[in-house]
């Protein structure tokens, strides 16, 4: 089978996980990735074909149109190259527009993602894109969220017509995570360490973290850098009692040693994609607060690896931790357990099976 990848953000080293995987079982892809003068040309060592023109500047950023028109420009000599079974298609209105151009030209299927970026941003601000996205997700053979929040939201905007068309294939998360043996935590630690591992952008509501580390007398450990309340966060973290700052870790085995050390991943955004940090963390045994109507929401039943909580409210997470910690050693298992099924091994299985049903 061809898969041609049209992916705008295929910098993400996540989308590199996925095409590997599915390299290992025999897919031919190409991946089309339209750039801006700030993005890094695609490392040429990989699998796979990467095609990566400049294409994207200010006029693309004003003009929907003449963004589309210059990526058609550039992928149809791609397309006749490449001949594809399937297009798969890694945003909805920047990507899903060529994908669906194709199929109106030659027929050619294609599977569409929805991302949050697509809804909270396109959608929101670009509000007369909203007709050519239902022509998008109309002919898709398949729609593909990350997260049951993101498939909530989408159906509930463009109705449950698309439900039957419509499945949630998460993120993965590197194999590192799962190299040697993860063990449940039989108990927090006293007092209990919270974990938050991310940027300090307003919506992440890190300074709510940390009263919840001081009214909970829990220590606290950070990760992180980068974002419009970096000043305010540090200023607040190396003030307070128990707090430790570790700056930027990008490491994976740095990262698990961490994780490890810690008892329980705190992180209540206004808004998250999907947060692959919460994965991470479960890997090693963490439980969860998450916040609730985004992310992770609704991937897990309620209680099976944490709670979820109104972002930034400090009563909830107080409740969320105290229940936590009530039931700890079940949790942490649980955590283990259910992360496991995680790993881009697993989800490169469901694309192939997604692949062949949506070519077929």
């Amino acid at each position: 089978m061809v898969v041609d990848h049209i992916c705008v953000n295929y910098g993400a080293e996540l989308f590199q996980e996925l095409f590997n995987e599915l390299h290992e079982r025999d897919v031919v892809q190409n991946v089309f990735y339209p750039r801006n003068k700030s993005h890094r040309v695609a490392d040429p060592d990989r699998p796979y074909r990467i095609d990566s023109p400049l294409i994207l500047g200010t006029m693309t950023k004003i003009s929907f149109s003449r963004k589309q028109g210059r990526m058609r420009q550039k992928y149809d000599p791609l397309y006749q190259r490449n001949k594809p079974d399937l297009i798969h298609a890694h945003t909805l209105l920047s990507d899903g527009s060529l994908a669906y151009e194709y199929f109106k030209r030659y027929r050619t299927p294609y599977i569409v993602a929805v991302r949050s970026s697509d809804m909270d941003v396109f959608l929101k601000y670009k509000p007369w894109l909203f007709y050519h996205a239902r022509q998008i997700v109309e002919n898709a053979a398949q729609i593909v969220f990350i997260s049951p929040s993101i498939r909530k939201k989408f159906l509930k905007r463009f109705g449950d017509k698309y439900e039957f068309k419509s499945l949630v294939l998460t993120n993965g998360i590197n194999q590192d995570y799962f190299k040697g043996e993860s063990l449940a935590k039989k108990e927090a630690q006293q007092p209990p360490v919270l974990l938050y591992v991310g940027s300090f952008l307003k919506r992440k509501k890190v300074p709510a973290l940390i009263k919840l580390a001081k009214l909970m007398e829990a220590r606290l450990t950070i990760v992180g850098y980068g974002g419009k309340q970096e000043k305010k966060v540090l200023r607040l973290i190396r003030s307070s009692d128990g707090g430790t700052y570790l700056g930027r870790i990008e490491d994976s085995s740095e990262l698990i040693k961490i994780y490890r050390q810690c008892d329980v991943f705190v992180m209540s955004s206004i808004r998250e994609t999907f947060g692959l940090v919460y994965l991470e963390a479960m890997s090693q045994g963490l439980p969860l607060i998450y916040s609730k109507r985004t992310g992770i929401d609704g991937l897990f039943k309620e209680g099976r690896v944490g709670y979820g909580v109104n972002p930034g409210s400090l009563p909830e997470m107080k409740d969320a931790l105290e229940r936590i910690l009530a039931n700890y050693r079940e949790i942490s298992g649980n955590c283990i357990s259910e992360a496991r099924k995680f790993t881009w091994r697993e989800i490169a299985e469901s694309y192939i099976s997604l692949y062949q049903s949506s070519s077929d």
